[in-house]
């Protein structure tokens, strides 16, 4: 596009510009209109209304539905940019990654577009399990004050180390403290 040429041809290059440009082994991704990792790479703030839906407002109506769009959009990116990399005959030298062994993903996150694919697979899945976090402390009838002081801090650390924020509200806290859900009790009611 004419508009990334004058920008790349610009002065106006900011620290992480010079940064970015400066990664070697950058392909365009040919779904992606031709722009490449570090091109892409401020996509990832799109998942930040996401994060802010789940712990600002978990009860809003509208919070189920828009916090599916930034994890949507980034599996579209992660989508195109995957078939891009694998349908260039010039990647990997034209091998299939190797997902089998652990030298294997390590060759795949030595390559930039690799480690863009990789992170935007963590985006959205964080993203999703932090989403089912909220929703699900929603369900099971959470207090303002325990989401506040148990639920947002493990949103954040899902945000940060995905996995063991996942673990620790489905083993303690979905365990513990929210142990049964409205809709469950709901539906037990009507059958009984």
């Amino acid at each position: 596009p004419s508009s990334l040429l004058t920008y790349r041809n610009s002065t106006k290059y900011t620290a992480q510009d010079k940064i970015m440009s400066t990664i070697e082994g950058l392909k365009p991704y040919a779904l992606l209109g031709g722009y490449n990792a570090a091109e892409l790479w401020p996509t990832i703030n799109l998942i930040l209304p996401t994060w802010f839906l789940i712990a600002v407002a978990p009860r809003w109506k509208y919070t189920p539905t828009l916090t599916l769009i930034g994890p949507i959009i980034h599996a579209l990116i992660y989508t195109l940019s995957t078939i891009s990399l694998m349908s260039d005959p010039e990647h990997n030298d034209g091998d299939a990654p190797d997902f089998s062994t652990f030298e294997g993903v390590v060759n795949l996150f030595k390559d930039p577009n690799g480690v863009f694919v990789g992170w935007i697979h963590y985006v959205v899945f964080d993203a999703l399990v932090g989403r089912w976090i909220a929703l699900d402390s929603v369900d099971r009838g959470c207090s303002l004050l325990v989401h506040v002081f148990v639920i947002v801090p493990i949103i954040f650390l899902t945000l940060m180390l995905g996995p063991m924020g996942w673990l620790l509200y489905v083993a303690v806290v979905r365990t513990l403290l929210l142990p049964s859900s409205n809709k469950n009790d709901t539906t037990k009611a009507k059958n009984s």
